[in-house]
């Protein structure tokens, strides 16, 4: 177990589950989560709201691991307000007490306005379309300007199994139709998407967690880039089902590059979709 003192903020989430689940006692790690969607905590979380941690109890932390707040569009749009407060505002605050590095989850939403190019972490950065980018892109553009010791993670859209998996995000929910109802939903067949497999996503945190760069640093995390027609192709050929095309709307259309990580951690990402896709149609069917 290292001895530095990791706060976990988010840990009963998509990530901070599975994260928890992969490392063990590796890390001395404490453990907290808001509830900010509903549900009960195992004993080893404690139930806490980050914004209320005082400068105090901070004292002992040497990083904070912060993969919490709102993580979608459709749940920011319902509530702007907390959204602002837990992921932009509530952060400002909270690096007012804290002294250590911070870890935290950005978002690739904010390449929002790529047409479909392929981005790297010097990828200008357009006006942001809703609350859930505007706070991602304020915070990421906040602890440069203040010069905070960070490190920020653009995560692509995060698939693959997890304790609490979100099912309603791209792969998972294409391979959870699939397998419950027999068809693949599909619109903007066209819309390009950078995938973060979960478990890439856990291999980078530990790398990090292990070795912090010297300097604060924004990466892309993405592991393979496809538009929605490639995934839902493959999804309805690895289960044999069949396309209910939707009418299209407005969507996400980006790509992104890990090379900077990649090549900081001398680390390769899972880019083989196949392979991807098959882990979670496996945690489905044993779960």
């Amino acid at each position: 177990m290292t001895s530095k003192k990791i706060l976990l903020v988010g840990a009963n989430g998509y990530v901070g589950r599975r994260f928890l689940e992969r490392t063990g006692d590796k890390y001395n790690v404490l453990s907290i989560d808001s509830l900010l969607k509903s549900g009960e905590l195992p004993d080893y979380i404690e139930h806490k709201d980050y914004r209320d941690l005082s400068e105090s109890f901070l004292e002992d932390i040497d990083i904070c691991l912060w993969v919490a707040g709102y993580s979608s569009v459709p749940l920011s749009k319902d509530n702007p307000i907390d959204c602002y407060q837990n992921n932009y505002s509530g952060l400002v605050d909270f690096l007012e007490r804290f002294k250590g590095l911070l870890i935290y989850a950005s978002s690739g939403s904010v390449y929002a306005n790529a047409a479909g190019a392929i981005c790297s972490e010097d990828t200008p950065i357009g006006r942001p379309e809703n609350i859930y980018d505007y706070t991602k892109i304020s915070f990421d553009n906040y602890v440069k300007i203040m010069d905070k010791k960070y490190v920020g993670l653009r995560f692509g859209t995060v698939d693959g199994g997890s304790p609490r998996i979100r099912e309603e995000v791209l792969l998972n929910r294409m391979i959870k139709d699939a397998m419950t109802n027999g068809i693949v939903n599909l619109a903007n067949p066209k819309a390009n998407r950078a995938v973060l497999y979960i478990e890439d996503l856990i291999d980078a945190l530990e790398l990090i967690l292990d070795n912090p760069p010297e300097s604060s640093e924004i990466y892309n995390l993405s592991s393979v880039n496809g538009n929605m027609e490639t995934f839902a192709n493959l999804v309805c050929k690895k289960l044999d089902t069949k396309i209910n095309r939707l009418t299209d709307s407005n969507a996400y259309d980006f790509q992104m590059t890990s090379e900077k990580f990649s090549n900081h951690y001398n680390y390769s990402f899972v880019d083989d979709l196949e392979i991807i896709v098959d882990n979670i149609i496996n945690f489905y069917k044993t779960r």
